[in-house]
């Protein structure tokens, strides 16, 4: 396994920041449209490397979302406006775990650190917030199972125990959703209550599990719109208000799923006995109702068709949904439009309000109207769509600009440097955008970068 290397400190621990001024200049670019245009360019507010600090050569950001335990995302953050929250500490390579690890609120405005906060028994942490503060919970192997809560201002924790371990715990409106018990055996419970009473509404036992692996893959519970899902080898829906079990629906391993944020559920099915081909794709809504169904034969329409969304946000409930290589209405499942040519070779999706980014084998991502099916422009730059920040998506290519999603002009642009060892070694992941209320950020596993203020 390749060793990673953080690159050199460039400033001292005392001045965390490397403030700059964000500098008015205009060029001119050619759109996707072939029109030449001005774009404003500006330069990087702030960097904050891992290193600095932590005051440690080798120390990486990494997601608090996952933990220190069996977590390998890197540079991700919780979005608590005036603040970002992220994770730093020292990487176990050989176990994935992080050692040392402290919770770090960077201001927004100035990348300056508010407050650090000892994160070694953290499992995880909500990615919504809890009236102001930061929950948390207990990881794995922590001999207290708590609940921990942290100030977003000032960094104050507050722990309280728990009656039993959380795997996940989850802010949803003003209640926390917390999922326990023994995955492999089927025996999973759900508690919902707050933080000093973490069963005040209700505790509901369901039958669903999957291996010890899957754990850690992907969030294991989350809300969507009205649905409480869960999320192992077998998907279930519930109620997050009483617990009551809506659906459970049992899968082939070579289907794949995905839930939207309004609670719709696709699902594709797939011949592990041939090749893995795509035999039927259908949505069911928030109750477990199938209202919508696209069937393939094995070399026709669609038959590698893919449900991996890098993206799913919808503008509402008249945008449409994608099964295989058509749009369907997202109440009464009725097909609008078909476009095989372009969603029958489809690799991932991105939804940006009411136009799709399709991802094709050979590397174009086109752009497709989800009124109608037709193609509104297309482009070869990796990773677009991932990312939408004031209404623009982001393209990183060195330089860092936002594209503007139904025509593919360029708006905007900022020039990044290199962020040292980039990409050395397979177990390393990719530098993630980040877009926040505040700031737009640039991350790798060493080095935090705002981008643009809003």
């Amino acid at each position: 396994m390749t060793e990673r290397f953080s690159p050199r400190a460039r400033l001292g621990i005392a001045a965390l920041a490397a403030i700059v001024t964000v500098t008015a200049a205009v060029v001119t670019v050619i759109d996707a449209g072939n029109r030449a245009h001005s774009v404003d360019v500006g330069a990087p507010l702030w960097a904050v490397d891992a290193a600095e600090v932590l005051g440690r050569e080798f120390a990486v950001f990494r997601s608090p979302l996952g933990g220190t335990e069996f977590s390998m995302e890197m540079g991700g953050f919780i979005d608590a406006d005036s603040v970002v929250v992220t994770m730093a500490g020292m990487p176990d390579r050989q176990s994935y775990s992080l050692d040392d690890a402290e919770l770090v609120a960077l201001d927004a405005e100035d990348g300056s650190v508010r407050w650090r906060a000892s994160a070694v028994d953290i499992g995880g942490c909500s990615p919504a917030l809890l009236d102001g503060s930061l929950l948390c919970y207990s990881g794995p192997y922590v001999s207290a199972a708590a609940y921990s809560v942290f100030d977003i201002e000032s960094g104050e924790r507050r722990d309280v125990v728990t009656p039993w371990s959380p795997i996940i715990a989850v802010v949803s409106g003003d209640d926390i959703l917390a999922l326990e018990g023994d995955i492999e055996s089927n025996d999973v419970r759900v508690h919902s209550g707050t933080v000093d009473d973490p069963e005040a509404n209700w505790s509901k036992a369901f039958d669903v599990g999957g291996s010890w692996e899957s754990g850690y893959v992907e969030p294991v519970m989350s809300v969507r719109g009205d649905l409480g899902l869960i999320s192992l080898d077998e998907t279930l829906g519930f109620d997050p208000e009483t617990g009551d079990q809506r659906w459970l629906y049992g899968y082939t391993t070579c289907s794949t799923t995905h839930t939207s944020s309004d609670g719709v559920t696709l699902v594709l099915e797939r011949d592990c006995q041939n090749d893995g081909q795509a035999t039927r794709a259908y949505a069911i809504d928030q109750y477990g109702h199938e209202f919508a169904r696209a069937d393939f034969v094995s070399s026709g329409s669609g038959s590698y068709f893919s449900l991996r969304y890098s993206r799913d946000q919808p503008a509402g409930d008249s945008t449409p949904i994608i099964l295989g290589d058509s749009g369907f209405d997202r109440k009464t499942g009725e097909k609008l439009w078909t476009n095989q040519e372009v969603l029958g070779s489809a690799q991932s999706l991105a939804v940006i309000g009411d136009v799709v980014a399709v991802t094709s084998a050979d590397g174009t991502i086109r752009f497709v109207d989800l009124s109608n099916g037709e193609v509104l422009w297309d482009t070869r730059t990796e990773r677009t769509g991932e990312i939408l920040w004031d209404g623009d998506l982001v393209v990183d290519e060195g330089i860092v600009y936002g594209v503007n999603p139904r025509t593919g002009q360029r708006t905007w642009e900022v020039r990044v440097e290199p962020d040292g060892d980039d990409g050395v070694g397979t177990w390393v992941q990719p530098r993630e955008l980040w877009g926040g209320e505040r700031v737009l950020l640039r991350s790798s596993e060493d080095r935090i970068t705002a981008l643009k203020r809003s």
